[in-house]
Order: structure tokens, then C-alpha cells, then sequence
């Protein structure tokens, strides 16, 4: 509970132990403002960086859909299909908390200009709102009627599919985003090294 309260304390800037204790630091709302305005200029624009970023949203978003998928699925595979009022409830439920979740969060970081010009346009999204309603569609007909193991195999191997794309389609854009800075670092080397001998 102490290493809580401090960490906390760190994070917050008050700290409570200590000298100085009671005092607030910098403050974590201000250094959130000042990111979010940084992240609305680099992001808002629509360059590289922004394309990779809403790749990777949609990626891990889509990672999120398939494993709830699969976990449906799984279930009516082994014989013991999930009750179909779980199923009806949570899935749009589901479904509805990680779209909002992710768009919320994305427009609080990184501004509506990024949410709007680069994520909503992207075609992935259409791609994996699609997949999440076949996905959550298919777990809700399955769980409302008469459905055998091999039914339950099939949507189970969809969740796989889609979670194994969606965990593709993410590294690839952090491999991407890895090898554009070493190349920016490399440049920013080789730049040092001839404005020295210029």
C-alpha cells in the first residue's frame, strides 16, 4: 500500500512524504494539456505518423474483437455454448465499449482533427466493424439456436483468423514506425558527422 501511495503521489506531483510534502508538483493535468496539444499538431495533420497510429488503433481494436470472438466461441466448441442471454447482452455490449472506448480515448489524446480526417476515413475501420458484426453476429446466432460443435469450430477458427491478422497487422506498423526512426536517427548521424567536417 506505501509503494502505491507514493507511485501515485509521483504521478499526481504531490508525493505526500517527504520534504516539501502537500505541495502539488507540475501538475498532471497541464503536462496531459500540453501532450494532447503536441499530439493534436503531429497527429491532426494526416502525415506518416498519424496513418500508423490509426493502423495500429484499428489493429489492436481488432486483436480485442477476435479474442472476444474467440472466447465465445470456444465455449460452444468444448459443448457448453454460453447462455444465449449472455451471449445477446454481451456481445453488442462488447462490441459498443471497445468502438467507443477506443474512439473516446483517441479523440481525447490525439484531437477530433485526427479522429475525423484520419481514423474514420481509414479503410480498415469499415474492414473491422464488418468483421466484429460477423464475428458478434455469428456467436449470437449460434447461441439463440440449435447449433452443433463444428458450427462452434467454425466461428472459434474466425476468432482465431482475426486475431492473428489483427496481431500481424499491428507489428507490422510498430516494425514500420521502428525502422522510419532508425533511419531518421541514422540520417540525424550522418548529418552531425558532416556539418563537423563542413
Amino acid at each position: 500500500m506505501e509503494l502505491l501511495v507514493r507511485v501515485l503521489g509521483a504521478v499526481f506531483g504531490g508525493g505526500g512524504h517527504g520534504p516539501g510534502a502537500g505541495r502539488c508538483g507540475p501538475g498532471l493535468r497541464r503536462r496531459v494539456a500540453e501532450r494532447r496539444a503536441v499530439n493534436d499538431g503531429v497527429y491532426g495533420a494526416g502525415g506518416s505518423e498519424a496513418k500508423d497510429l490509426a493502423e495500429l488503433a484499428v489493429a489492436l481494436c481488432g486483436a480485442v474483437t477476435g479474442a472476444c470472438g474467440l472466447l465465445l466461441a470456444r465455449q460452444g466448441e468444448a459443448g457448453h455454448p454460453p447462455p444465449t442471454w449472455t451471449v445477446v447482452l454481451a456481445a453488442p455490449l462488447c462490441a459498443s465499449l471497445v468502438f467507443v472506448g477506443a474512439g473516446g480515448l483517441l479523440r481525447w489524446w490525439c484531437g477530433e482533427r485526427f479522429l475525423r480526417g484520419v481514423l474514420l476515413p481509414h479503410p480498415l475501420v469499415k474492414l473491422e466493424c464488418a468483421a466484429a458484426g460477423a464475428l458478434f453476429g455469428g456467436a449470437v446466432l449460434l447461441a439463440t439456436g440449435p447449433a452443433a460443435e463444428r458450427q462452434w469450430g467454425a466461428l472459434s477458427l474466425g476468432g482465431h483468423a482475426w486475431l492473428l491478422v489483427a496481431s500481424i497487422r499491428a507489428l507490422s506498423v510498430v516494425s514500420r514506425r521502428a525502422a522510419r526512426e532508425k533511419r531518421v536517427e541514422k540520417r540525424d548521424k550522418t548529418g552531425d558527422v558532416e556539418g563537423a567536417e563542413g
